[in-house]
């Protein structure tokens, strides 16, 4: 059962995401910044959730994508003076 709380004044309900997929999303965070301990604990809990090794990789792939596209812009920017 989801329980209310509050994070930062966002008010949400905690558990409302199944665990796999909380677990995923911490991973990709951790993933994303760098945070390797994060990530590795996370990413060990999804597996005990059922995660998949393809729903891994499609995680790392949505980890990657927002600074992928960063440096594309990039560099873009850069290569076009």
């Amino acid at each position: 059962m989801a329980k209310q709380t509050e994070f930062f004044g966002i008010e949400y309900k905690e558990g409302a995401l199944d665990a796999k997929a909380a677990e995923l999303i911490r991973f990709a965070v951790n993933l994303a910044i760098g945070h390797e301990h994060g990530a590795k604990l996370h990413l060990d809990r999804a597996r005990k959730c059922g995660a998949s090794e393809d729903e891994v990789w499609e995680t790392v792939v949505y980890s990657m994508r927002p600074v992928a596209a960063q440096v594309r812009n990039f560099a873009k920017e850069i290569v076009s003076r």
